[in-house]
């Protein structure tokens, strides 16, 4: 499955922004991110089948200054975050509707020289995902994703907009799970 995150960056052009996503989104070893086991193209854009996403507010369509179109970018972060809020929305409400899911007794029965793949461990999948979501977790569905900071948590690229807003980019990367 794919899905576009927004990686937010510090850099003095759209080149070195590219250049910066890029180089951080690698194939080693260990790949980071961990959960996605492929991404656009390193020697491409990284946008993918979001490539366009600026298209006409930038000389690169796939990577926007923040100050060049301040509603645009402001825009494209809400966009995204609402989808990260949907999810998180969507998954605790499949975990509230389901009967005989209770956390304590997933506790008190846990083995760990079993792992069971019934309705109980979707459910606890399900819990993690929320978990996740809600501890800023780089996840699939994180959406937005401050790569300078490595963090979910947009605190940092909010006091980065406050200092410097005219370093601050916005670079869509298709990623696969």
């Amino acid at each position: 499955m794919h899905t576009c995150q927004i990686m937010l960056v510090e850099a003095d052009s759209a080149e070195e922004a590219l250049g910066y996503v890029k180089s951080t989104i690698t194939y080693a070893e260990t790949p980071y991110p961990a959960w996605s086991d492929w991404h656009g193209g390193i020697s491409e854009g990284l946008a993918g089948r979001w490539s366009g996403l600026f298209q006409g507010w930038e000389e690169n369509q796939d990577v926007l200054c923040y100050t060049e179109n301040k509603v645009l970018a402001d825009d494209i972060i809400k966009e995204f975050l609402s989808y990260r809020v949907a999810e998180t929305k969507n998954l605790w409400n499949e975990i509230k509707k389901e009967n005989g899911f209770d956390i304590e007794t997933a506790i008190s029965e846990y083995d760990p020289y079993s792992q069971k793949f019934d309705d109980n461990a979707m459910k606890m999948w399900r819990l993690q995902r929320v978990a996740k979501i809600l501890n800023n977790d780089w996840c699939s569905d994180t959406g937005v994703y401050d790569l300078q900071d490595h963090t979910a948590n947009l605190e940092y690229f909010k006091a980065r907009l406050d200092k410097s807003p005219e370093k601050q980019y916005l670079v869509p990367v298709d990623f696969h799970f």
